[in-house]
């Protein structure tokens, strides 16, 4: 019995360590520029956004190194940047992949998505491992990994994933250390493992975006930033520096925040 009191102790020392911790917000830069539709960060901490009929890329200074028309490609509705030297690019009304290199120029082709026999994709992001890439069809709930860029082989696939998660379609699909995150608003995350076995689930419903790193999931809320360790599922609340943040990434103690502004680097500093 003592011993069950003397762990009960240490647990509540524990999360009130964890919930005690002081963090501040310094900002960095801002970059204006509205009507984002779609921008991710690359591992070179590159931005890379689509806006009216046009790709940018800027520098770590937030200065335009790189502008392509995307015209021909249609509206992007997702850039996977996860590999610096090739950055995905999906359009769901086309219902098409593309890949641009490093200094935005179209690489490889398109990629008709019904040539792959997709019905009807809705979310797209990489794999770890590049050139593979994973597809949701929402037509028929299933998740595929392929091969390659001009591969059409299907090296893993998850079935009936409604079944198995119990809700209709992904806001989001992420993978990250082998992991395939799946982010679905008002419910939580599902983490799968490289072959499709469902792992875990985090029960998150106020959560309106989610990034990983390595050891850490973090999840974006109105009000503030949930940091959950992906091991242990313990988890730290750190209010947000401003409102009317939408989407967000996280490198290091660099956040970047997406708004109806524009993007904004915060550096996120803990009290000692």
């Amino acid at each position: 019995m003592k011993q069950i009191f003397s762990s009960f102790l240490c647990l509540l020392l524990l999360c009130s360590n964890v919930f005690s911790q002081d963090y501040s917000w310094s900002l960095i830069k801002s970059y204006s520029h509205k009507n984002i539709e779609a921008w991710d960060i690359n591992p070179l901490e590159e931005l890379i956004i689509s806006s009216q009929g046009s790709l940018y890329m800027l520098d770590t200074n937030f200065q335009v190194m790189f502008t392509q028309s995307k015209k021909e490609f249609g509206n992007i509705s997702k850039i996977d940047a996860g590999h610096s030297l090739k950055t995905l690019l999906f359009s769901e009304n086309q219902q098409m992949l593309v890949f641009v290199d490093n200094t935005l120029s179209f690489q490889d082709g398109k990629i008709d998505l019904s040539s792959l026999n997709v019905d009807y994709a809705t979310q797209v992001c990489y794999s770890d491992q590049s050139g593979r890439f994973w597809i949701y069809d929402e037509q028929n709930s299933r998740l595929i990994r392929f091969q390659g860029i001009k591969s059409s082989v299907r090296s893993s696939e998850i079935s009936n994933l409604s079944s198995i998660t119990l809700q209709s379609f992904p806001t989001n699909i992420i993978e990250s250390q082998n992991q395939l995150l799946l982010f679905y608003k008002g419910s939580g995350v599902f983490v799968f493992d490289y072959y499709g076995s469902l792992l875990r689930r985090f029960d998150y419903p106020s959560v309106i975006q989610i990034y990983p790193t390595e050891k850490h999931l973090y999840l974006l809320r109105k009000d503030a930033i949930v940091k959950v360790e992906r091991r242990t599922g313990v988890a730290q609340t750190i209010s947000l520096p401003y409102e009317g943040i939408a989407d967000f990434r996280v490198f290091g103690n660099a956040v970047y925040f997406k708004d109806k502004n524009g993007v904004k680097k915060y550096s996120l500093i803990q009290a000692e």
